[in-house]
């Protein structure tokens, strides 16, 4: 493990994909392994499996509205404020149903409405057997002791969190299969795998949220803490692949009881980032150091919210600071621009950034992207694909071509050499879809190594010659009877409009 760990760093393609192999058939030794490094080779690590195409490189925020204390007024002007933005939300379901209560209406009634206030992606936590989770008032208004203090698992909230007011989930279980209508995934925790049940639901209720979500198309995501950073650390990721989870959530703050936290959040960051499928690899809690650390190994997005939602002080703040009267989104936003040193994505990511990933998801379709579609063994895209392409946002668009259709019109053409300007997914989804007619493919990106990564990826997995254009567009167009841009980028594709034997997908 060692030895590969060691090649990866030096930037050999094929020990990456080995050391993925390797890491989900045993991830303790892997973690073994990883603790070894130094900081700065940790990070080198990470970063290297959050670069495509073996992660996600994008970095955004996702927003966690919902309060207690917010009026139906605050909160609705919430969600419209988010939408602006572009950024996907977080939902504890447990608060929209005592807020329902609060108004008089049932759980869904609300969700509904909240729903159309955004075109972004939804993630649902909370959510269990009969629906919405309920809690008794000492739950629902915790004072933040734990992240305030800095102590961790002195008895709160460990032993109580999961005391859970079924009657009023009963009440309102006839509403569970609607849920689903209304979001793009859920999240459960996987703590109870981990070591100790009284923070998380039972494993069989867990699981059985997991096949619920599953059964109704819709991503996953899971809770995992740091934990002693060490065996119980590699049962949560070892759970995460088990589980085939789309989005791995790591907690901190006090539910990190190594010696040393800071590095123990980092090394479960870059374990996430090399093991878990779709790599998106976020966190809902954590203090500030530990934040910032985790972006530098590759952290991809951080939960955040509004005053008295609770992730507003979970995030972002050391001990002493974490109140619940905090607004933390404006904080974890300039902590991510601060921290992460460079991307092809504005930092974090937007509401445009949202809409070329949307295009570009329903272009390929739903069989061509994660989780449904792959070369060799690498996803096409990952769980940002999926998830916005199923909301109203990937809903809305209107696009050019679709990627059968465009399909159709090369066979139609009689197309033998096939040029691709960008190299990225766009480009595997068509390559993948061409090669039992075209003859040749070339490829050219203005990123060296997206270009190197893609010819080596095709050329292995593909029957069907794939020529690398060391960037040259020129090139890549002379000397193919067709080529495509292969991007929803509006400035890319400005500059071939209208070009001879040049398609773009965009108008």
């Amino acid at each position: 493990m060692e030895d590969c760990i060691k090649s990866v760093l030096k930037g050999d393609l094929q020990s990456k994909y080995e050391l993925v192999k390797r890491g989900r058939e045993n991830p303790s030794d892997l973690l073994f392994a990883v603790k070894k490094l130094s900081d700065e080779d940790l990070i080198h690590l990470g970063l290297s499996y959050k670069e495509f195409p073996f992660g996600c490189d994008l970095n955004e925020i996702l927003v966690d509205v919902v309060s207690l204390k917010q009026s139906i007024t605050e909160l609705k002007g919430g969600f419209r404020l988010v939408d602006r933005l572009g950024f996907p939300i977080h939902v504890c379901s447990y608060a929209v149903a005592d807020i329902a209560e609060r108004e008089g209406m049932t759980p869904f009634e609300l969700m509904k409405e909240l729903r159309k206030l955004t075109d972004m992606p939804i993630d649902v936590d909370h959510f269990g057997k009969y629906g919405p989770m309920r809690y008794p008032e000492e739950i629902v208004k915790c004072p933040a002791d734990c992240y305030r203090s800095g102590k961790p698992f002195n008895g709160c909230p460990r032993g109580r969190i999961h005391k859970r007011l079924e009657n009023k989930e009963k009440a309102f279980v006839h509403e569970k299969d609607l849920w689903p209508d209304a979001v793009q995934s859920i999240s459960v925790s996987l703590m109870a795998f981990q070591k100790n049940t009284s923070h998380a639901a039972p494993p069989e209720e867990t699981l059985s949220v997991i096949e619920f979500a599953r059964k109704h198309g819709k991503g996953v995501g899971a809770i995992i803490c740091v934990g002693d950073g060490e065996e119980e650390l590699a049962r949560g990721i070892k759970a995460c692949i088990d589980y085939g989870i789309d989005e791995v959530v790591i907690e901190g703050g006090p539910y990190n009881c190594a010696a040393n936290r800071v590095r123990a959040f980092g090394e479960a960051v870059v374990m996430a980032r090399i093991l878990s499928p779709g790599k998106i690899v976020a966190t809902n809690g954590q203090y500030e150091d530990e934040l910032r650390f985790g972006l530098r190994c590759g952290l991809n997005s951080a939960i955040s919210g509004f005053p008295g939602n609770h992730h507003a002080y979970m995030s972002g703040y050391m001990p002493g600071e974490a109140t619940v009267a905090k607004f933390g989104l404006p904080k974890v936003i300039e902590i991510m621009a601060e921290e992460v040193e460079s991307s092809p994505f504005p930092v974090p990511a937007d509401r445009k950034t949202a809409e070329i990933i949307a295009k570009s998801a329903k272009f390929l379709g739903k069989k061509f992207i994660y989780p449904f579609g792959k070369v060799g063994d690498i996803f096409i895209g990952d769980a940002h694909w999926f998830l916005l392409l199923n909301s109203p946002l990937g809903k809305k668009f209107k696009i050019k071509y679709t990627l059968n259709e465009l399909v159709d019109e090369l066979k139609r053409k009689g197309i033998k050499k096939l040029g691709l300007i960008g190299g990225r997914f766009i480009a595997w989804g068509i390559a993948k879809a061409v090669f039992p007619f075209v003859e040749e493919i070339r490829i050219s990106d203005i990123d060296k190594n997206i270009e190197t990564a893609t010819v080596a990826h095709l050329s292995k997995n593909l029957p069907v010659k794939v020529i690398g254009c060391n960037g040259d567009d020129n090139a890549c167009v002379n000397n193919s009877q067709l080529s495509i841009v292969c991007s929803f980028i509006h400035s890319v594709a400005k500059r071939f409009r209208n070009l001879e034997n040049v398609i773009t997908l965009e108008d």
